[in-house]
């Protein structure tokens, strides 16, 4: 904990220097520091930040660190079943620079750091987080940047860390710095007993990337006239479809195609080398961007990103573009491109997980496999989700999981898989969980196939734990989606009790904030502007705008997530095991009750969760239907009663009421 330390000693010897206003929400001190906090006004708390910080850091996180010290290496112990351990656990997910950002100071908006995130871990281990999940945290690309800022996947150099992560308060930017910085939050998180997950992009990268310098020839290359018109090719047929070898040729022989391929040409090193080389060195002497320099020089830039699905209505992705990991052609298309085409790129090769060339990028392969591995050795991370996993080829995706788990054979790995039916295959690479599709499901909670929707049809196909999430980074906001804060709480409880699957919550959803982060999945342009035209997120997206989450907001779900999970954590040996879910098929198919339940025959104790999902009426149950007859006559206790009305009863009878959205969560002993 050398690190955490380093960033302590900084922040007392500076405690006496600080004498201006600095401002921070009310809600982060939820571990109830008292020094440096100078007064509280209107939802935030006026503090001199290094005495405060210092506080949090000295007193409620160093505090419960044991005696070894070493909190940037990971267990090695073996012979874990993580799979059913990470069910047991809950994920909190994180974009750093939105996540701590605030108006410290009258009119100025500064990003979120980690340094602040450090400081509101306290606030996360209060809502039972396990395990954090920090969306990208290296540098970013800012040529073709969207939004104010760019995005964070838009990397530029994944071996970097984000600058803007930096905390000023620890003085001057410089790259030791800020490793240590990230170095000294991992150590935070494991003294609390947090895991630490890292979001990693292989499939793109900005459009400007650090690798153009050094290997131009890794990239694919437009002539820059036709950069703004770009657009991925489409079919005659309407409907969006992934390529596969039996539709490729629809693809190659669509009309427009020969257009398209002709606005591909070589890359500058190959175009003249000799000009390619003074380019390169005038980079290196003046840092003027390189991608910026190459269109100037050479009239020609990096294609666009775009989505793998032909006939896809996503516009494309401007601030990207693709890696080549193959030098040549796969054999399906040589039957329609001849051999002296410039390189190109359409859906089929970004689909490396189904065409792939003969020529393989070895030294990119390599760049690639290792980046997992550094961020394990320098600062001791836990985990990661892959992004794009499945337009990677299998030999890669088979490698880059091998060398992570070299390193550490309990290293926690996320499919970014959405099927159920496709788990088996994402579990035979090694991956731990997968993404699945709850959010969506949940929104047919009116709907009378809800139950086997979510259980039967999703949830206990898939052959890896699915995240429990009613939200994503992607998604529309859920507070705004269940605006009746009944079923939202109800919801939040289904969560945490449905089967093979594994708890998330999307930073903000605790004070129900209603502005999405993305518009990537379930959503339209119309759902930026869902905000008051006066508040100043009004149209932002977290993912590319200067963003805060709206810590003030009085109506928030942060109790009832914390409760929810600490019911959780009580049964969290009976809900890991998959074999004590009972299926009830009568059950399944009520129109208006969801029941669940878990019996462990070997500790004799089980769990039912009942909620009426009805808005408008009750409903009248016989509690006794809910137990399994196997199980025989055992002593049933109301554990939580979740939306009741004050001074309703909460004990059992045969015959019990729900009222609308109300649930019941009951033991079995």
């Amino acid at each position: 904990m050398e690190n955490l330390k380093f960033v302590l000693e900084i922040l007392k010897n500076k405690k006496d220097t600080f004498k201006r206003d600095y401002f921070i929400p009310k809600a982060w001190n939820t571990a109830g520091c008292h020094e440096g906090i100078l007064y509280e006004k209107d939802g935030e708390i006026c503090i001199n930040p290094y005495e405060y910080y210092a506080c949090v850091i000295e007193n409620h996180i160093l505090r419960y660190a044991g005696q070894n010290g070493c909190y940037n290496e990971f267990s090695g112990e073996r012979d874990r079943d993580l799979i059913q351990e990470l069910k047991g656990k809950i994920i909190y997910s994180i974009l750093v620079r939105a996540f701590t950002a605030w108006y410290h100071t009258e009119g100025v908006l500064s990003p979120g750091t980690f340094l602040k995130t450090i400081c509101l871990l306290p606030y996360l281990k209060n809502m039972n987080v396990d395990i954090i999940y920090l969306l990208p945290v290296f540098e970013y690309g800012t040529k073709y940047k969207k939004g104010d800022l760019g995005s964070p996947y838009a990397i530029k150099n994944i071996y970097k860390l984000d600058k803007n992560l930096h905390d000023p308060l620890l003085g001057e930017f410089a790259e030791p710095l800020i490793e240590t910085e990230f170095k000294a939050f991992v150590e935070a998180c494991h003294i609390l007993g947090i895991k630490v997950m890292v979001d990693f992009v292989f499939r793109t990268v900005s459009r400007d990337n650090d690798l153009l310098v050094e290997h131009p020839d890794w990239f694919y290359w437009i002539d820059l006239e036709y950069a703004d018109c770009f657009s991925a090719p489409v079919t005659g047929e309407k409907e969006p479809f992934a390529v596969d070898r039996d539709s490729i040729g629809i693809l190659y022989r669509s009309e427009g195609i020969s257009k398209y391929i002709a606005q591909f040409t070589y890359s500058p090193d190959k175009i003249d080398p000799e000009k390619w080389a003074k380019l390169v060195e005038r980079h290196k002497k003046t840092g003027e961007n390189i991608l910026g320099l190459i269109e100037s020089e050479f009239k020609i830039t990096t294609v666009p990103g775009f989505s793998d699905v032909v006939n896809d209505s996503q516009p494309p992705w401007t601030d990207v573009t693709f890696l080549k990991f193959y030098f040549d052609l796969h054999d399906e298309a040589k039957k329609y491109v001849g051999e002296n085409t410039p390189p190109y790129i359409m859906q089929d090769g970004v689909r490396l997980s189904v065409f792939r060339g003969r020529l393989e990028n070895r030294e990119l392969i390599d760049y690639i496999t290792g980046v997992i591995p550094y961020y394990q050795k320098t600062y001791g991370i836990d985990g990661a989700r892959i992004d794009m996993a499945h337009a990677l080829s299998p030999d890669l995706n088979t490698e880059i999981i091998k060398r992570a788990k070299a390193i550490n054979e309990n290293f926690i790995l996320w499919s970014e898989e959405f099927d159920p039916v496709k788990a088996e295959n994402a579990k035979k690479y090694g991956y731990h969980f997968i993404t699945g599709t709850t959010w969506e499901i949940y929104n047919g909670i009116d709907e009378p196939g809800f139950n086997s929707a979510l259980i039967t049809d999703n949830l206990l196909k898939s052959g890896l734990p699915v995240i429990a999430a009613l939200e994503t980074p992607d998604t529309p906001r859920a507070a705004l989606r269940y605006q009746d804060k009944r079923i939202l709480s109800m919801l939040v409880f289904l969560n945490y009790f449905i089967p093979n699957a594994v708890p998330f919550i999307n930073n903000g959803m605790e004070v129900m904030e209603i502005q999405p982060m993305n518009l990537g999945l379930g959503n339209t342009e119309a759902g930026r502007f869902v905000l008051d035209r006066t508040d100043p997120m009004y149209g932002k997206l977290a993912f590319f705008d200067a963003y805060c989450i709206h810590w003030k907001n009085t109506d928030c779900i942060g109790d009832i997530l914390s409760h929810a999970g600490k019911i959780r954590k009580s049964f969290s040996d009976i809900l890991t095991k998959k074999e004590n879910f009972i299926i009830f098929p009568k059950m399944l198919k009520h129109t208006k009750i969801t029941s669940l339940c878990y019996y462990d025959n070997d500790a004799g104790r089980g769990v039912i969760f009942v909620a009426n999902r009805d808005k408008q009426e009750k409903v009248e149950i016989d509690i006794e239907k809910f137990v399994p007859a196997h199980i025989g006559k055992k002593k049933l206790e109301v554990v939580y009663a979740g939306n009741r009305s004050a001074g309703e009863p909460t004990f059992l009878s045969q015959k019990t009421c729900l009222g609308p959205c109300e649930f019941l969560i009951i033991s079995i002993q």
